[in-house]
């Protein structure tokens, strides 16, 4: 089988999707824990989705520029609109440079009356408020003092001979000794140089060794850094980049010149606390290798002066307890006196570099590791300790023990500090970090999470496709291969530790005011398939209406609030959002493949992708060492885990190194009646019990393996189960009858993403057009039983007669998408198949007149816009002579009288043709509804009269065009207030409704 790990996590394009099981024990397996509602209730549901599946956002307070007013304001205005829950972050304005007016000082009395204020004003709107524990990021403050805050390892050197008796001080490390590459941390500049008397100095351990050792050379040497964790990265990082340097493995090679971990003697209980050590030198020439830790200086992140401080040590426990201690306190505190308290604590993205050591990093190790590190502190600076084999073994051992510490010290204890007070906890724990290095276990961070939460960004030029492609570097398009950086690894790291919801930060942007619902739908689509159920918009700045529109503003979007333009409109995008959040927490993802990442640090999931040897049509998860130990078994010949999800099989990574204890667990599952595929291991990863282990691992797999040699044997028996090499997993999963769980047909260059959800009442398939072009195509679901319906998320239009043909024991459903559409196709279980409709699905629609000749139309005074004008056709504002309407954001009306010859037995629609940027029809005074995505168009059938109609659109546009125009007129005639600079000749957007207008039967 030619399954290459590194091709695996590097990527092709996407195509991934789901799994029906393949029995009905298995099926009651995967929906084990769910609740059994009834389809009617879940269509019921669907049309009017609970509160607890609407949107969130990020609810920022900058500089405490906020007044009970606007507090009130925002809170209704998000229970109206749709919202269901804010997460509060206080912080300093200032991002990119952007000034920012000075409020009321952070824990100031008057800074609690508005928070008590609004946790009074949520409570009686029903609102959840969490609340990110810290101001601006990630985690720290004033009282993290240098020996709690995050830690660099450095060593010195000095060479002795012997025999002696030496008495003197060892020389301290250099301030920065091995961090002469680093690039990223926030504000690095500011601490990287300092003296080590600033830096807070401490000693680990002191060790001497023989002077004839050899340092790695040749190709290992490249990767040194990655693997001593020296290593800085950009956020933009591919995963596979950031793995890739640690799973090259370091070979013996004969001019290795090694010294035998027992040859290293351990002198740290012979030197003072001055550095003075004194020591009987054995014969022979030695080399004293000094090893200590200094703070790494790092603070936070836009951080109110009276909250700013170190970051907390991510490896230890005690940051993340004073951080409760005098954050999380006084917040549950304030909330109680007004009967309310968070509903959880965050602790926002990583972006603190790459901290890579802590205090009581030895007896860590020893924890995780069973073995003391001290004999083989040499290596972090090159020196091969028993072979260069065994070197590179401690190396993944004491990563690996860094991302256990960052799990258990800092994200579980912050878990277990919340649920004591009754509050749960989210976190953005598995990046895209800052540096993208950082020594950690993405999916076990975020799997001590109540809320396990990603994030996705819009490129600089989103709405151009050409930047979104696969080709595009992250910078462009903010995507990898074309897909979001961390929300698959969210989305396993849900699946596989029993969490309901996986969460994102949503449509992030360095862009200002150019945005709109319409615009945000293809990448919310993208990031929902990706396994995203739960959004929080960012951003949502708090303000004081007497601060004017669109107000003082973060330097980073989307901006999403009640100041915007089009936020009167919004009701029809939150509907959207709670539909498909509802559908997409409804019963368990459903894949095929369990794909195990191994058990190396940094660890991390690439971005969703196709597998070559997988195929498109078939979905995954990724698990990890502790996932895969602790909660997966077999049951009814499948891998399994405790909350219900279920895999065809498992696969394995494409290393020739793995864990005893993962090799047992691989046999017990195989024995039990799993299939399993993948390369055999050769030894340990660790050191622990070495050689013993080594040899442990060679006696099983000849157990599990057999006589497989991937060429002539390819699968050996053993157990009730199987183990397989030597044939793709799409080869293993056909022959199992196991036929791709969606595909689809159409033209060249059309793409169809999907995800898939099973319920105890029905099979729930997502299906999103990926382009912003229309398209028709033949989709084919592993469905074989049950009649499929069309669920319309944005119109909310459920259709139960739907034309299907049952294919080879699967359900096609000829399907017409629009630019960026998306449909969901629901299989209810109640019933079995019934007799398909004869009618297209999609009837063929014609145009049955267009809305020519003149448009009268009403733009809003109070911005600078005409009582009314006259259109004589429909044109672009931003194009027009008259500056009143080419510099006008906001709501315009248009008004017009048309005849219709006659009422139609079949439905009748308008169609907008191009809006910009959102509309809201009114035909004959009876209100239609809201306008905002592809396809354009809305069913006047109800409101429609023979003879002569009145129709009435209101069409808004965004804020670009009239900042642009107030930027050349002086501070005193401007409409608008802000703290964002525009500049009076940058491009004007596109505005209005640009049509055609035509009446579609």
């Amino acid at each position: 089988m030619n399954i290459n790990r590194r091709k695996f996590l590097e990527v092709s394009a996407i195509g991934a999707t789901g799994a029906t099981l393949l029995n009905s024990k298995a099926v009651s397996a995967a929906i084990q824990g769910v609740a059994v509602i009834g389809v009617n209730d879940l269509r019921k549901n669907f049309l009017t989705p609970p509160d607890d599946t609407k949107s969130s956002c990020y609810w920022w307070w900058f500089n405490g520029l906020v007044d009970k007013e606007g507090i009130t304001r925002d809170l209704e205005e998000y229970r109206t609109k749709g919202m269901g829950e804010v997460l509060l972050v206080n912080s300093a304005g200032g991002l990119g440079g952007v000034p920012y007016p000075q409020g009321f000082k952070l824990f100031s009395e008057e800074w609690k009356e508005l928070y008590r204020h609004a946790m009074k004003e949520a409570k009686r709107l029903s609102i959840g408020v969490g609340v990110n524990l810290c101001s601006g990021w990630c985690m720290g403050g004033p009282w993290i003092k240098p020996e709690n805050s995050g830690r660099w390892y450095l060593q010195s050197e000095m060479t002795v001979n012997g025999p002696q008796k030496f008495s003197g001080k060892l020389p301290l490390p250099g301030n920065r000794a091995g961090y002469d590459n680093v690039f990223n941390p926030p504000g690095f500049k500011e601490y990287i140089d300092l003296p080590l008397e600033k830096l807070d100095y401490r000693d680990t351990a002191i060790v001497a060794i023989p002077d004839n050792v050899r340092k790695i050379n040749g190709e290992r040497a490249a990767v040194l850094a990655a693997k001593t964790n020296h290593k800085d990265a950009s956020n933009f990082t591919l995963a596979t980049d950031v793995m890739g340097p640690v799973l090259y493995q370091w070979h013996n090679e004969p001019q290795d010149k090694v010294v035998a971990a027992e040859q290293v003697i351990d002198l740290t209980n012979k030197i003072d606390k001055d550095g003075q050590l004194d020591w009987e030198v054995p014969a022979g020439k030695w080399k004293i290798i000094r090893t200590g830790h200094r703070m790494t200086g790092s603070r936070l992140m836009i951080a109110q002066p009276e909250a700013d401080g170190l970051s907390v040590d991510w490896f230890d426990h005690r940051g993340v307890e004073l951080q409760f201690e005098n954050w999380g306190r006084m917040l549950i505190d304030e909330a109680a006196k007004v009967g309310n308290k968070p509903k959880y604590f965050c602790d926002d993205s990583f972006e603190d570099g790459f901290p890579n050591w802590t205090e009581r990093i030895i007896p860590q190790f020893k924890k995780y590791r069973g073995y003391d590190p001290t004999p083989y502190l040499p290596v972090l600076s090159g020196y091969i300790i028993g072979s260069a084999d065994i070197a590179d073994r401690f190396l993944n051992d004491y990563r690996k023990t860094l991302g256990d510490c960052m799990a258990d010290e800092h994200y579980k204890r912050f878990a277990e500090l919340c649920h004591k007070e009754g509050l749960l906890v989210q976190n953005e724990s598995a990046g895209p970090s800052r540096s993208a290095t950082i020594c950690m276990d993405g999916l076990k961070n975020l799997g001590r999470s109540d809320f396990p939460m990603s994030e996705f960004w819009l490129g600089p030029n989103h709405q151009d496709e050409s930047t979104l492609t696969d080709d595009k570097p992250y910078g462009t398009s903010r995507l990898d291969k074309g897909q979001n950086k961390v929300t698959k690894m969210a989305a396993s790291a849900a699946h596989i530790y029993g969490k309901e919801t996986v969460s994102a930060e949503a449509f992030t942007t360095m862009r200002h005011w150019v945005d709109y619902p319409g615009s945000l739908k293809q990448a919310l689509d993208r990031a929902y398939c990706e396994g995203i159920n739960r959004i929080a918009i960012h951003t949502s700045t708090a303000s004081r209406p007497r601060d004017g529109k669109p107000g003082y503003e973060y330097g980073a979007g989307t901006h999403f609030n009640p100041n915007v333009t089009w936020w009167e409109k919004t009701n029809a995008f939150f509907d959207y959002v709670a539909r498909c959040q509802y559908l997409l927490r409804s019963g368990r993802f459903v894949a095929d493949v369990l794909f195990y990442n191994g058990d190396v640090a940094p660890n991390l999931v690439a971005q969703k992708h196709t597998d070559p040897s997988l195929g498109k049509g078939y979905d995954y998860d990724v698990c990890n060492e502790e996932v895969l130990l602790t909660r997966v078994s077999t049951k009814y010949g499948r891998i399994v885990l405790p909350d219900g999800m279920s895999y065809a099989m498992l696969v394995l990574p494409d290393t020739t190194r793995m864990p005893v204890k993962v090799l047992h667990k691989i046999s017990e599952l195989i024995k039990a009646g799993a299939t399993v595929i993948g390369p055999k291991p050769l030894q340990d990863s660790g050191l622990k019990n070495f050689p013993h282990c080594d040899e442990e691992i060679k006696a099983l797999t000849k157990q599990v393996w057999g006589n497989i040699d991937g060429k002539r044997i390819k699968q050996n028996h053993y157990g009730n189960g199987r183990m397989i090499f030597g044939d793709t997993i799409r080869q293993v999963l056909l022959s199992a009858n196991i036929q791709p769980d969606f595909e689809y047909t159409g033209n060249e260059g059309d793409w169809l993403d999907f995800i898939h959800r099973s319920t105890p009442e029905a099979e729930i398939y997502f299906v999103i057009n990926r382009h912003g072009k229309p398209c028709t195509s033949t989709c084919t679901f592993r469905v074989s039983k049950h009649v499929p319906e069309l669920w319309d998320a944005v119109t909310a239009k459920v259709t139960r007669n739907v034309n299907y043909k049952v294919v080879n024991g699967r359900i096609a459903v000829t399907m017409q998408f629009d630019a960026f559409q998306s449909f969901f196709v629901v299989f209810p279980k109640a019933n079995g198949l019934t007799p398909s409709s004869n009618q297209p699905n999609f009837p063929e629609l014609k145009v049955a007149k267009e809305l020519t000749g003149t448009w009268h139309v009403a733009f809003d005074t109070k911005w600078g816009g005409p009582e009314s004008v006259a259109f004589d056709t429909l044109q672009d504002w931003s194009k027009n002579s008259d500056e009143r309407i080419k510099y006008f954001s906001g709501k315009a009306i248009y008004h017009k009288k048309f005849e219709f010859a006659g009422a139609s037995r079949q439905p009748v629609y308008l169609d907008l043709g191009v809006v910009k940027n959102i509309a809201d029809v009114t035909l004959n005074g009876k209100h239609l509804g809201i306008v905002w995505t592809a396809p354009w168009r809305i069913d006047i059938s109800q409101a429609l009269k023979k003879g002569e109609n009145v129709l009435e659109i209101e069409v808004i546009n965004v804020w670009n065009n009239r900042l642009v125009g107030d930027a050349g007129l002086p501070a005193d005639k401007r409409l608008t207030n802000t703290n964002i600079v525009y500049k009076p000749n940058a491009p004007l957007t596109a505005s209005g409704l640009l049509g055609p207008v035509t009446i579609l039967v």
